[in-house]
């Protein structure tokens, strides 16, 4: 029996297994801070499946009885509106106000950066240490014209700007990021399906998309595309990688590995090994900045996410998860990661808020959070999170985080799926957040 949480890609192939992986008895995390996922009860066994294709659209009426029809899918909207507020200025000069999200009232006294250092008279960036916000600097980079930069002034609940939180340690205008060794080394890797690597003794394969016009000098961002339980790497293609290839506008590699049997099970700890390893030749052949490595996914997918950000918090930046759990399991982990997260209310696969609320709180607690306090019991933490009303957007902005470590959470009225309304939110946040970085 399997015991995986899932979104339900085949009607066909998966209707038995949704219901077996979400109500699965899989449901310890290994605290390395991190909360308890009993949050308001176990998740109900047996419950209906989501199913409709690529990504289930929301179901109407909560949780199906057992035996009965499973709601449909909608069509999947590609892209998404773009950021309309908390990006980082450019140059990187220190906001003097906080930029208020569209409707949002302005941050006053917005911090400076605590981590980062200040670019003076031009100093380029040395050999790629660490701050202590966590962001690294620059290799042979040009100078910070300003500094370090703020991200200022995101939006929290009720559209009021969060007091224009730094990032700390973040490479300024010029700074180049962090190089790996495969900038400046011209590369046979290209953009398409199905490619191979060897892990172990095991051949696994994945999909790459480059930007348009890539150079060989320049590093880029680096985005893992994990894709859901019973779908694959080209539905994540197909998807332009959760609607982030458009916004990236052409700073950002993209790849979407494939889980074996189209899951990512993680047993003993096969498909962090595999992303491991990938990451690693990516940065050998191609030139990625290692300081922006991100991994985003939706349900299982969310759920590998999730891993990677115990496993590899020296090497994943931040991570984005869509109606996830710990379905790939949690090696007991103490370090931070940048942790965005977004589920819908009405889960009737990953059940909210038995699943997607743990991870959040363990991450809030290992990034030191303060508001919503995730040192609570998870009752009273849940409790603290918005209440939507809609599939419109209800976000919150944890207070007090470690400088670079900021933590984010969006929740809306809807079944499982990472595509909430029409049109689609979810990416427009997940680009704002990451640019922070």
């Amino acid at each position: 029996m399997k015991r995986y949480c899932q979104s339900n890609f085949r009607l066909t192939l998966g209707l038995a297994a949704v219901a077996i992986a979400c109500s699965s008895g899989e449901s310890t995390v290994p605290a390395g801070g991190g909360g308890s996922l009993a949050v308001g009860g176990a998740p109900t066994t047996g419950g209906a499946l989501s199913t409709g294709g690529v990504n289930p659209a929301t179901a109407t009426g909560g949780a199906n009885p057992a035996g009965g029809a499973n709601p449909t899918g909608g069509a999947n909207p590609t892209g998404g509106a773009n950021p309309t507020g908390g990006a980082n200025p450019a140059g990187g000069a220190n906001p003097t106000g906080g930029k208020a999200a569209t409707g949002g009232v302005p941050s006053t006294g917005t911090a400076n950066p605590t981590g980062g250092k200040t670019a003076t008279g031009g100093s380029p960036a040395t050999g790629g240490s660490n701050s202590p916000g966590g962001g690294k600097t620059g290799t042979g980079g040009g100078s910070a014209p300003g500094g370090a930069t703020a991200a200022g002034g995101k939006s929290s609940v009720g559209g009021a700007a969060t007091g224009g939180q730094a990032t700390a340690g973040t490479t300024g205008a010029g700074g180049g990021g962090t190089k790996s060794s495969g900038c400046g080394v011209a590369t046979t890797l290209t953009s398409g399906n199905g490619k191979t690597i060897t892990v172990g003794s095991t051949s696994r394969t994945y999909n790459l998309k480059l930007p348009d016009n890539y150079d060989m000098n320049k590093p880029y961002k680096l985005m893992m595309a994990y894709h859901w339980m019973n779908g694959t790497a080209n539905n994540v293609t197909s998807d332009n990688y959760y609607g982030l290839w458009s916004l990236s506008a052409g700073s950002t590699v993209f790849v979407a590995p494939q889980g074996n049997n189209n899951q990512w099970s993680n047993s003993g700890g096969a498909d962090v090994e595999f992303s491991k390893t990938l990451i690693t030749q990516l940065e050998s052949q191609l030139c990625i900045d290692t300081s922006r490595i991100f991994c985003e996914g939706f349900s299982m997918g969310g759920s590998m996410s999730y891993a990677m950000a115990c496993a590899m918090p020296d090497v994943i930046r931040a991570v984005a998860v869509h109606s996830g759990g710990p379905m790939s399991g949690c090696v007991t982990h103490s370090k931070p990661v940048a942790y965005f997260m977004t589920h819908g209310t009405s889960d009737s696969v990953c059940t909210y808020p038995g699943y997607g609320v743990p991870q959040l709180q363990d991450f809030a607690k290992l990034n030191k959070c303060t508001s919503p306090d995730p040192t609570l019991s998870a009752t009273a933490f849940e409790a603290l999170l918005p209440n939507p009303t809609s599939s419109a957007k209800s976000c919150v902005d944890f207070q007090g985080c470690t400088a670079g470590y900021p933590t984010r959470s969006c929740l809306f009225v809807g079944d499982h799926t990472w595509q909430p309304a029409n049109p689609n939110w979810v990416p427009a946040e997940v680009w704002t957040f990451l640019s922070q970085f």
